[in-house]
């Protein structure tokens, strides 16, 4: 064979395995989470708080060539109560480098007679963290108290937040799982 058939047979290999590299890597990821999760309060005080609850994520996981990832599909809990109509709660979530992103449900309100969009809202549940392949999911459930204005504020604290950690049986194994998949996120803090 000539150098110029053996270089350029090389170059076509490189950029095969390449091309079949970039594919595995940015194909979405199917999501399909329908397990038991623990539902509990957080701090040294809170202990017997928590509640077996079932969760159900559905959707993709899509990852950008540069590491980016961004959730699409759906997530139900058993007995929780989201004021978003039905047909408008598919998510989209960006993940940010710690691996959270924030569960918000962008919706319109529709005038009856004629279907014309009256309002918009967005109704703020909470965050999302994640590991890397999407098997263990922490949530954190924010708290929507009303202000004396009419407002809502929408926050979460660390010392006692509420959580929904998906796969776990146990607070305590909630706890641990929660502070393995949010070491980024919390930056040396640890949760109780």
């Amino acid at each position: 064979m000539k150098k110029g058939t053996i270089f350029w047979i090389s170059i076509l290999f490189i950029l095969t395995a390449l091309s079949i590299v970039l594919v595995i890597k940015i194909y979405p990821k199917e999501v399909k989470i329908n397990e038991q999760g623990i539902k509990y309060k957080l701090g040294d005080e809170q202990g017997g708080s928590e509640q077996l609850v079932d969760v159900n994520i559905e959707g993709h996981l899509y990852q950008t060539i540069t590491g980016k990832r961004r959730f699409e599909g759906t997530i139900d809990i058993e007995g929780e109560e989201i004021s978003v109509p039905v047909d408008q709660r598919k998510l989209n979530i960006p993940f940010s480098d710690e691996g959270w992103g924030a569960i918000d449900y962008p919706y319109f309100l529709y005038r009856k007679k004629d279907n014309a969009i009256t309002d918009t809202a967005i109704y703020q549940y909470g965050s999302l963290v994640i590991n890397r392949d999407f098997s263990k999911v922490s949530i954190m459930v924010a708290e929507q108290p009303k202000q004396p204005n009419g407002d809502m504020r929408v926050s979460w604290r660390s010392e006692d937040g509420q959580m929904i950690t998906v796969p776990a049986s146990s607070r305590s194994e909630a706890i641990r799982l929660s502070n393995e998949i949010m070491k980024e996120f919390l930056k040396g803090l640890q949760l109780k």
